[in-house]
């Protein structure tokens, strides 16, 4: 698929996405329900804002890609909850 077209088709998804609120609510739904049962903790308000984009976008706009946050060796990795532990620095 051409770099053009993928944004072509990303861009009218979001415009779909906000002009049709069961549409949005419908995926927030799912997304919602998938976090639930895998037990990540996810807040009403970091659901609501969540925006579809490319890669390209994300990484264009300033972004931080996965990536990009590859922790030191040696340092403390996450605790159960997806949250830095006490004392991680973060």
């Amino acid at each position: 698929m051409q770099p053009q077209e993928s944004l072509r088709e990303i861009s009218g998804l979001r415009l779909r996405f906000q002009m049709n609120n069961r549409l949005r609510l419908e995926s927030l739904a799912a997304l919602s329900k998938v976090f639930r049962e895998y037990g990540e903790p996810i807040s009403d308000q970091l659901l609501a804002s969540l925006v579809l984009a490319l890669p390209d976008e994300l990484h264009s706009y300033g972004g931080v890609m996965a990536k990009d946050c590859q922790p030191e060796p040696g340092a403390p990795g996450p605790g159960p909850t997806g949250v830095p532990g006490p004392g991680s620095g973060a």
